[in-house]
């Protein structure tokens, strides 16, 4: 695993439901403005972080 996806998982890791949700939150809706602004590479990064605290949450959820 990447060093900055395994820092960005214990993050996560540390994150209550609530605070993982509110990231999720604004992360997506940053992502929605990049691509109407054509920066899908920008938009596609996020896409990646976005992932992995979903990732986290829906892991606790089951």
């Amino acid at each position: 695993m990447e060093e900055g996806t395994r820092a960005l998982g214990d993050a996560a890791d540390a994150m209550t439901d609530e605070e993982l949700e509110t990231a999720i939150a604004a992360l997506h809706a940053r992502e929605r403005e990049l691509l109407v602004a054509a920066d899908s590479e920008a938009a596609f990064d996020l896409m990646g972080t976005k992932l992995v605290l979903l990732s986290t949450l829906e892991g606790r959820r089951r």
